[in-house]
Formats: C-alpha cells, structure tokens, sequence
C-alpha cells in the first residue's frame, strides 16, 4: 500500500488540495482542507456552495486509483 501521506499529495495533484473549487457528484464544492486517507479511501473537508456546513467528502475511487499508479511510475526504474 501507498505511503498515506505520498497519496495525499498524489491525490492534490488531481485538483483536490485546499482551497480549490471542484464539481463531484454534481454539486459544487470549495475544499477546505487537503486529502486524509482512512485505510483505502480519501476524503476531504468541504463546503458545498451555498452552504455553512463543512462534511466529508470522499474522493472517487478512480482519482485514488490514479494516484496510485502515478505512485508506482514514478517509483519504478
């Protein structure tokens, strides 16, 4: 398994780091915080436009994935 804290950065690659405004399961979010892993998923902190509340939000399972292996390419020899 990945390093956590590799994937996380990994995973802020893909657009999903504090700060930045993103559209996931059709919604609108600003995230407020930078990626956290709990085992194999990644989850952020956000606030969905319009609202007060910050939840977390889990990232799709195909951004993770890609993270991943853009882990392992940079890696391997």
């Amino acid at each position: 398994m990945a390093d956590p804290e590799k994937l996380g950065e990994e995973v802020m690659r893909y657009g999903y780091a504090q700060k930045n405004k993103i559209k996931l399961y059709g919604r609108k979010f600003e995230l407020v915080s930078d990626p956290v892993n709990r085992h194999d998923d990644v989850f952020v902190d956000a606030r969905e436009e319009g609202a007060d509340n910050v939840r977390q939000v889990q990232v799709p399972r195909n951004i993770v994935e890609m993270a991943k292996a853009g882990r392992r390419k940079k890696n391997s020899p």
